[in-house]
């Protein structure tokens, strides 16, 4: 589930370091705006490709190196300040600034989940790599992952998608609790089945009908019928029954 990395990685810290340059060349910003404006623009750029790129280790310290220069001059600080400024607590007297292993982590797990999301073939992708990452390190679910991530270099991790989301909780002092594909999951659930209970059920869709919003129901299955999980939208009008 990895893409070709070097190009998107070059570009992210490009990036970062043109904003660092800006900031230095433009000292009639407040902190308050410099802030608000690598909130806006640098956690974005990374988490957008975080992701589906693998980030070497080597590069990754590096990244957060120019991560942490771009703080400093966003608080107008000195190059030679010390980097757990940025990483202590705030009631330790630290910033407590989100980090880019933090930023990662975050929009790793989110993006496991849209992958698991719905029944296509993201999804059964999805589900080879858990079991590969599952069979790989002796484990029985994500929360035997996560421990056994724990004690996995950065570079070991990042060969699994699963494993390296597992690693970057386990490094960060978090656990997460998901089964992702659970078979009483409804995304685990054949269309063919989801669509059977709804006419059982009598289950009531929103769907546009003339360019009209209307509430229907469906009376009938057939194979042309749009993923359910993801719309619950008949293909075909006729497959509904109008309640007007």
């Amino acid at each position: 589930m990895w893409l070709d990395s070097t190009a998107q990685r070059r570009y992210v810290i490009d990036g970062i370091t043109e904003m660092t340059c800006f900031l230095r060349k433009n000292r009639d910003l407040s902190i308050e705006n410099s802030l608000r404006l690598i909130e806006c623009t640098l956690a974005p750029l990374l988490a957008f490709s975080g992701p589906v790129i693998t980030w070497p280790e080597k590069e990754f310290k590096r990244l957060t190196a120019a991560f942490v220069r771009c703080n400093k001059e966003a608080w107008q600080m000195s190059p030679n300040t010390s980097t757990a400024l940025f990483t202590f607590p705030k009631d330790r007297g630290g910033l407590q600034i989100k980090m880019p292993r933090a930023i990662i982590c975050s929009a790793a797990w989110g993006h496991l989940t849209r992958c698991c999301q719905f029944d296509d073939g993201t999804r059964q992708l999805a589900e080879i790599t858990y079991k590969d990452a599952l069979e790989k390190h002796g484990c029985l679910d994500m929360e035997d992952l996560q421990f056994e991530a724990e004690f996995l270099t950065w570079d070991q991790a990042s060969q699994n998608s699963f494993t390296f989301a597992c690693h970057l909780t386990s490094t960060i002092g978090i656990r997460d609790s998901w089964d992702p594909f659970n078979p009483d999951w409804i995304a685990s659930a054949a269309n063919a089945d989801l669509a059977q209970v709804m006419i059982d059920t009598q289950h009531l869709i929103h769907i546009k009908l003339k360019n009209e919003q209307k509430w229907a129901k469906v009376v009938m299955m057939m194979i042309a019928f749009i993923t359910i999980k993801s719309s619950l939208v008949p293909l075909i009008e006729g497959l509904c029954g109008d309640k007007g």
